[in-house]
């Protein structure tokens, strides 16, 4: 009789070990599918941990700020893209890529985005027009710009160039004296000669006036390799469909400290 009892005991242990086993399985289970997950080579995860702060690691601390207004008045912050339109059909330009993933990220309630493309804009014709007023009026909080370098190149100047820009740059601040530029050039040009040296003054030009720069060429092939016509349409300086994303990307990354995908 003793030694039935020692068995059912043992076969009630065993029965006992194995539900708990199941149990605790389960729960780990559970806990590993709402656990946050960490993106490779970015500094956020996502889930719960993902916060607008991390998306705007590699912002100047005076958009960080913005961001962190805007989250608490619950204004959203307003950023207008100034550019260049493309001369030959694409899917979608650099602006207009940018413009989702931001809005996929932060959200049209912390930022709101709009694009203006000028087709064949010289910065001259853009002060001499006014046409800089159609950016005022809209009262950006963060301008992106990309002042028409390629279009200016061999026709402006790019001494006269900087100075439109800076005209260009104190209009706007009338109707925003908080306003925080962002500067970047044109695309690149295959085999260009004295356009690169254009590029290099609007990036002294940017530090000198304490305007963030971005620097989009450090991503595309050398322009002085074949490699780069992977990018560019038939048009001087026209990226093509990868040559967009290619640029959108760098931006991307940079807006939404996101992993890059370069």
């Amino acid at each position: 009789m003793k030694i039935w009892v020692n068995v059912l005991a043992l076969l009630v242990l065993i029965a006992s070990l194995v539900a708990g086993k199941m149990y605790w399985n389960h729960q780990a289970s559970e806990q590993s599918a709402v656990r946050p997950t960490k993106i490779e080579g970015s500094s956020y995860t996502k889930g719960e941990e993902a916060s607008s702060k991390k998306y705007a690691q590699n912002h100047p601390k005076s958009v960080i700020a913005k961001i962190e207004q805007a989250e608490k008045t619950q204004k959203p912050i307003k950023l207008v893209i100034v550019g260049s339109a493309p001369k030959e059909k694409v899917d979608k330009t650099w602006g207009a890529l940018l413009k989702e993933s931001l809005q996929s990220t932060y959200g049209e309630d912390l930022i709101t985005t709009k694009v203006y493309e000028y087709t064949d804009m010289t910065t001259l014709e853009f002060v001499k027009d006014e046409a800089y007023k159609q950016i005022s009026n809209e009262k950006p909080d963060i301008l992106l710009f990309e002042p028409f370098l390629l279009n200016d190149n061999g026709v402006v100047g790019i001494n006269n160039t900087l100075e439109n820009i800076t005209v260009i740059m104190s209009r706007l601040k009338e109707k925003n004296s908080e306003l925080v530029t962002i500067l970047q050039p044109s695309a690149p040009v295959y085999k260009a000669e004295n356009y690169p040296n254009d590029v290099k003054a609007l990036e002294e030009f940017s530090k000198e006036n304490g305007y963030e720069y971005l620097n989009h060429w450090n991503v595309w092939p050398d322009y002085r390799s074949k490699d780069i016509l992977t990018f560019l349409g038939e048009t001087s300086g026209q990226p093509n469909d990868k040559g967009e994303q290619l640029w959108a990307q760098y931006l991307e990354a940079y807006f939404t400290n996101s992993p890059s995908e370069l």
